[in-house]
């Protein structure tokens, strides 16, 4: 039977269109040839060709992980509203990074060990610490996109922050929403979801300090998340332990992916608090098997052909 399904306390729902679904190989795709076409900015060698380094993490004296501002921005260096009756702008003050995760231009995310995740990870902390430190920015989103059909525009694999002046829409709604359900029940939504889910047929994987399961209403199939055990508001606060637990996780799900959909585009992001609020941290990875048409753009409903109990069944085997 096809259902019509909840968020868990966003007011979103999606379909889960099960008699049009698919058994998990037949969203196998031919995998992206990874073709090196003229000068990689990412490589090695070629560091004179990007904006000048922000960070960087070194192994054995080279570069193992870098970071520098990203070349064609979406952000801005001002700080301007504008207002008209219902005409609204303002600039788009914040920062643009990028995070080039490996040097070796043919290597995925998923195909780094735990350690070397880890200290991306450690990276990603690093850059929300020094971002959040500037009182006019708002929000710091950090997020990937691998593959064109999930956005990417270079092959190389790497990562983006984006640093705003205001908390973007999605973040804000699951801010009040999560305030709401504390002051009906007393408890954090998200404690409570991961521990009902860790019971469900949506669990994927679960270590000491943090789980992974598909979110009841999808709107992606094979949607995972990962969030900590513990009530932690950001990625900064995790500990060492927390950090590497986190990296075993994600490298678990992509990995998953990986072999068993041939390396499929995805997009994953960091949802972590604003700040003065308390939203439980947690990363949202969404593979990209389909396209939103008509219908998704025309009525926000996303239709799902694979059902999360069978996204988690195929994660676990």
């Amino acid at each position: 039977m096809n259902e019509l399904r909840k968020d868990y306390i966003l007011d979103r729902w999606v379909i889960i269109a099960r008699e049009r679904g698919k058994r998990p190989h037949e969203f196998l795709k031919e995998r992206e040839k990874r073709e090196k076409r003229g000068l990689c900015f990412f490589c090695p060698g070629n560091e004179h060709t990007t904006p000048p380094e922000i960070s960087r993490i070194e192994e054995d004296g080279k570069w193992l992980i870098r970071c520098f501002p990203n070349k064609f921005p979406a952000t801005a260096t001002e700080v301007k509203t504008f207002e008209e009756n219902l005409l609204v702008r303002m600039s788009a003050y914040g920062r643009h990074e990028v995070i080039v995760e490996t040097p070796e231009h043919d290597t995925c995310l998923g195909d780094l060990n735990v350690e070397h995740i880890a200290k991306i990870i450690d990276m990603y902390s690093e850059r929300l610490i020094e971002n959040k430190k500037d009182p006019r920015i708002g929000y710091v989103l950090i997020f990937k996109n691998k593959g064109k059909e999930a956005g990417t525009s270079l092959e190389h694999s790497h990562t983006q922050l984006i640093a705003l002046r205001t908390v973007p829409t999605a973040v804000r709604e699951e801010v009040d929403a999560s305030k709401r359900y504390i002051k009906e029940n007393g408890n954090c939504p998200f404690c409570d979801i991961w521990k009902m889910e860790m019971k469900s047929e949506r669990r994927i994987f679960e270590n000491k300090y943090m789980v992974a399961f598909a979110p009841f209403a999808p709107r992606f199939s094979f949607e995972a998340w990962i969030m900590p055990k513990r009530h932690v508001t950001s990625l900064e606060f995790l500990n060492e332990k927390e950090r590497f637990s986190f990296a075993e996780i994600l490298k678990k799900l992509i990995s998953k992916l990986n072999s068993s959909m041939n390396y499929p585009p995805y997009n994953f992001y960091l949802h972590v608090s604003p700040k003065k609020e308390d939203l439980h941290f947690h990363l949202e990875l969404c593979p990209r098997m389909s396209k939103w048409a008509g219908f998704e753009l025309g009525s926000g409903l996303v239709i799902n052909t694979m059902p999360p109990e069978l996204a988690a069944k195929h994660y676990r085997e």
